[in-house]
C-alpha cells in the first residue's frame, strides 16, 4: 500500500502512515519530545519553547474568554501554546501536538483545551489519545459536533463496528449539514473497512451527492463515493466520480486527480489482475483531505459516550507522559485505513484565511452555531413508574397462560400501551416475567431505538434489540428481491428510508430514478403528489411493497386514516397488489419467532385482524386483549383465520390459569344452544368470571360455523345471548355479547 492510499493529502503527509520519531512502543524518542521533559517555574513540563512573537492576544477574542477561569499568568501561556498548535497544525502535527499537550497539562479542565488536544492528536495519528481528549471535550462542553472526529478515531483504532454504532445511534443521526455529511462519510469508510462496500455506497446517497456541486465538502464526498465504487469493484463508475471530485475540488483538497492518474496506470495492458486487486482492497474511502479545522464541541447538553480512559481530576497538570496518555500511546497503532479530515467548509476557510493576522485554535470557529439543548428526558407516565421498584424477574405461576410458552411476541398499541400510558398492569406484569419479550409493531414510522425509548419513558425495561418493526420486515424482503447497490422509492418517514439503506439499498425520492422497487410505509407527510410517484414507479415495472396494510391508526381523538388505506389509493390507481411485510402477512411474524430464538411463543395483542391472523400465518398460538381495538363482539364473530387461542381482559392475565382463559368449553359455566339462541347458567357459586368470554366464543362459533346446528351455519343477526341469572345477565350486557347484530 503506498502513502496516496492511506489517506496522503498534497503537503504529502499521509496520517496515521509512519511512525517517524518513535520508538518501539510507538512513543516519541526523548530527543524529539520537543522538551515536555523540561519544567517550568510552577512545576508543570514548559512544553516545547515559545517563540517570543506569539503573545495571547493572538488567539481569537472569543476562545481567550474560555480561559477566564485560569489564573493570568497561566491563561496567556495557555493561550500561546494554543496559538502555535493553530500555526503548526499542517506543517507539523507532532509539534502541534506537543503544544496542545503543554496547553492541557496546565488547562485540563477548559473544554476548548480538551477539544484542541483531541484534533492535534487526530491530525497527528494518535488516535487513542484524540478518542480520550475529544471525549473529554464533549463530557465538558456537550454537543454533538465532534462525534464524526470520535467515530473516525474508532476507525483509526481499528474498531470499525464502533464507529459505525456511533454513526448510527440517535446523537449521530441528529446532525445536519455539513456534520452530517462527514459522519457520512466516516460511516462509509468504516463500512469498507468493515468489508460492506454496498452498504457504504447506500450511506452516501442523498441529495448532496450531485455532480456540478463545488467546494472542499462536494470534492470530500464525491472522493468517498468514488473510493466506496472502487471498493466494490465497479471502476468505472469510481473513474467517473473520481472526476466528479476533481471537478468539485476547487480548493485542491484532495488527491482525486493522482487517483485518476493511478486508475489509469492500473487500467494499462501491463497492469495484472493481482495489482487490481490490490489496489481496490487497499482503497480509502476519504482521501487527501485538508485537515486544518475540526467541528467546534462549544454546545451544551450531557455528553452520551463515555470517556473510560480519562483521568483528569481538576487544572493539575496531566503530564503526555505520565499514565492518563502514556496508556494511549502505549495502545496506539497506525490505521491501515486513516479517517477522514474535520468539517471545516471551503466558505471557513476563506473567512481564515482572510483573517490570518489573528491566530486561532482549531475550534475557535464552529461550522455551524452550538446546538441547543436537547428537550428533557420524557418522565414515567405515572407515580410507580418513578418510585417504586420493579419486581424481580421470576418465572410465570404453575399453570398459568405465560407457564405454557417460552416467550412472548407482544404488539404495543392498544397491548401494551394506549397512546401515552401503559394499559392496566402491563409494566408489574412484564417486569415480573422472566422469559424472552418481542415487541412487534406494525407502525414503520418509528425505528427500534426510538419505541424502545417510548416504552422506557412509561417505565417498562426495554431496548431496541427487543423491538421488532413492520419497517425492518419490508427492507429484508426488500434485500430478498432486489441486487444490493439498488434504488427503492421510498413512501415513508427518515425511518423507513434508513432501515432500506441498512440492508444496502438506495433510496429514491421519483419516479424518474427508475427504482427498482417502491416500499410504502405511513407518513403524515404522504400525499397525492408521492402516492402518484409510487403509482408512476410501479407501472413502470418497481417493485412494490407495503409496510403493512393497516386501514385505520388508532389516536386519542379516535381512528384515523391508516397506512392500508394510502396503499389501497395506490393500487387502485395501479391495479397492482403489494408484498406486504407486516400483520397479518407473515414476515413481520417471522422476523419476531426468530429474534425471540425459540418456536414455542405465544403472539398477545388487541385486534384480530392484525395480532390474531398473523399468529395464524406462522402457526402460534395467541391471545386477544380487550383493551384495545377488538372488542369481544368481534372476537364471538371473528372468521376462523382471526380466531385466537385464548382470550384476557389485560396482560395481567397472562398470569391467569391457562385453562380458564383458552377458549373451550368451561366447567364453571353450562351453556346450551338451542335454535339460534345460547343460554349461559354458573354451575357454582363463584364462577370464573374470566372464563365467561372463552366459553361464548366457543359456543358462537360452532353456531356460526354449523357444527352443532342441522341446518347449517346461522346468521350472525340472529344469534341471541341470554341467561336466566340476572346477574350473567349483567355480565352479558356488560362485555356487549346479548346480541350479535
Amino acid at each position: 500500500m503506498n502513502d496516496r492510499d492511506r489517506g496522503q493529502d498534497k503537503r504529502g503527509r499521509g496520517r496515521g502512515s509512519d511512525n517517524r520519531g518513535r520508538g518501539p512502543d510507538g512513543r516519541g524518542r526523548p530527543s524529539d519530545r520537543r522538551g515536555s521533559d523540561r519544567r517550568g517555574p510552577e512545576g508543570r513540563p514548559a512544553g516545547p519553547p515559545l517563540p517570543d512573537d506569539v503573545v495571547a492576544s493572538d488567539l481569537d477574542q472569543e476562545v481567550r474568554r474560555d480561559l477566564l477561569t485560569l489564573d493570568k499568568a497561566n491563561a496567556d501561556r495557555v493561550a500561546r501554546h494554543l496559538v502555535m498548535v493553530a500555526q503548526l497544525l499542517d506543517s507539523d502535527p507532532e509539534l502541534a501536538l506537543a503544544h496542545a499537550r503543554a496547553a492541557r497539562e496546565r488547562a485540563s479542565r477548559v473544554g476548548l483545551v480538551r477539544e484542541t488536544a483531541g484534533i492535534a492528536a487526530y491530525n497527528a495519528g494518535e488516535w487513542q489519545e484524540a478518542l480520550t481528549e475529544l471525549r473529554a471535550a464533549r463530557r465538558i462542553n456537550g454537543g454533538t459536533l465532534l462525534l464524526p472526529l470520535i467515530a473516525d478515531a474508532e476507525r483509526g483504532l481499528g474498531r470499525p463496528e464502533r464507529a459505525i454504532e456511533i454513526a448510527r445511534s440517535e446523537e449521530g443521526r441528529s446532525l445536519t449539514g455539513d456534520e452530517a455529511t462527514e459522519m457520512r462519510i466516516v460511516e462509509a469508510g468504516a463500512r469498507i473497512d468493515a468489508g460492506e462496500p454496498a452498504k457504504a455506497l447506500v450511506t452516501l446517497q442523498a441529495e448532496d451527492l450531485a455532480p456540478g456541486r463545488t467546494g472542499t465538502m462536494a470534492a470530500r464526498l464525491f472522493y468517498a463515493y468514488a473510493s466506496a465504487l472502487l471498493a466494490a469493484d465497479r471502476r468505472d463508475d469510481a473513474v467517473t466520480w473520481y472526476m466528479n471530485a476533481a471537478a468539485a475540488d476547487v480548493d485542491d483538497a484532495t488527491d482525486a486527480e493522482f487517483r485518476l492518474m493511478e486508475l489509469s496506470e492500473d487500467m494499462s495492458p501491463d497492469t495484472t489482475s493481482d495489482g487490481n486487486a490490490s489496489a481496490v482492497e487497499d482503497v480509502d474511502v476519504v482521501g487527501a483531505i485538508d485537515e486544518t479545522e475540526g467541528p467546534s464541541g462549544n454546545g451544551v447538553g450531557a455528553a452520551s459516550i463515555d470517556d473510560s480512559g480519562d483521568k483528569d481530576s481538576g487544572d493539575s497538570s496531566v503530564d503526555a507522559s505520565g499514565d492518563d496518555v502514556a496508556e494511549s500511546e502505549t495502545t496506539s497503532v497506525p490505521a491501515e485505513v486513516p479517517p477522514t479530515s474535520s468539517t471545516e467548509s471551503s466558505d471557513e476557510k476563506s473567512a481564515s484565511a482572510s483573517t490570518a493576522s489573528t491566530a486561532t485554535t482549531p475550534a475557535a470557529q464552529p461550522s455551524t452555531p452550538a446546538p441547543q439543548p436537547s428537550a428533557p428526558a420524557p418522565q414515567p407516565s405515572t407515580p410507580a413508574a418513578s418510585s417504586a421498584p420493579s419486581p424481580e424477574p421470576q418465572a410465570p405461576p404453575e399453570g398459568s397462560l405465560v407457564d405454557h410458552y417460552e416467550a412472548l411476541l407482544l404488539d404495543l398499541d392498544g397491548t401494551v400501551f394506549a397512546g401515552k400510558e401503559p394499559t392496566h398492569g402491563a409494566r408489574e406484569t412484564l417486569d415480573a416475567l422472566d422469559l424472552p419479550q418481542i415487541f412487534v409493531t406494525n407502525n414503520a414510522s418509528r425505528r427500534p431505538s426510538e419505541v424502545a425509548a417510548h416504552l422506557n419513558s412509561m417505565g417498562f425495561s426495554a431496548t431496541e434489540d427487543q423491538v421488532v418493526t413492520s419497517a425492518q420486515s419490508a427492507a429484508r424482503l426488500l434485500s430478498e428481491h432486489v441486487e444490493p447497490g439498488s434504488r427503492a422509492l421510498v413512501l415513508g418517514t427518515d425511518g423507513l428510508a434508513q432501515e432500506v439503506r441498512e440492508v444496502g439499498v438506495g433510496v429514491a425520492r421519483s419516479a424518474d430514478d427508475r427504482p427498482a422497487a417502491v416500499i410504502q410505509g405511513f407518513s403524515p407527510d404522504t400525499n397525492w403528489s408521492t402516492l402518484s410517484e409510487a403509482a408512476l414507479a410501479i407501472r413502470a415495472g418497481a417493485l412494490w411493497i407495503a409496510t403493512n396494510t393497516d386501514a385505520t391508526l388508532p389516536s386519542e381523538r379516535g381512528l384515523l386514516v391508516g397506512n392500508g388505506s394510502l396503499v389501497a389509493a395506490v393500487a387502485n390507481a395501479t391495479g397492482a397488489e403489494p408484498l406486504v411485510a407486516g400483520k397479518p402477512a407473515a414476515p413481520l411474524m417471522a422476523d419476531a419467532m426468530k429474534r425471540s430464538g425459540v418456536t414455542n411463543s405465544l403472539v398477545v395483542g388487541d385486534r384480530l385482524d392484525t395480532d390474531i391472523q398473523g399468529a395464524h400465518s406462522v402457526g402460534l398460538d395467541s391471545a386477544l386483549v380487550l383493551t384495545g381495538v377488538s372488542t369481544p363482539k368481534d372476537l364471538l364473530l371473528a372468521p376462523p383465520e382471526q380466531r385466537p387461542s385464548h382470550v384476557i381482559d389485560d396482560l395481567t392475565g397472562l398470569l391467569d390459569d391457562e385453562k380458564t382463559v383458552r377458549i373451550g368449553e368451561q366447567p364453571d359455566w353450562d351453556v346450551e344452544v338451542s335454535g339460534a339462541t345460547i343460554t349461559v347458567t354458573a354451575t357454582g357459586e363463584e364462577p370464573a368470571h374470566e372464563a365467561l368470554l372463552p366459553a361464548l366464543a366457543h359456543a358462537a362459533w360452532a353456531l356460526l360455523d354449523g357444527r352443532d346446528v342441522e341446518a347449517g351455519p346461522v346468521d350472525p343477526s340472529d344469534v341471541a345471548i341470554t341467561s336466566d341469572d340476572p346477574d350473567v345477565r349483567s355480565q352479558i350486557d356488560k362485555l356487549g355479547v346479548g346480541d350479535l347484530r
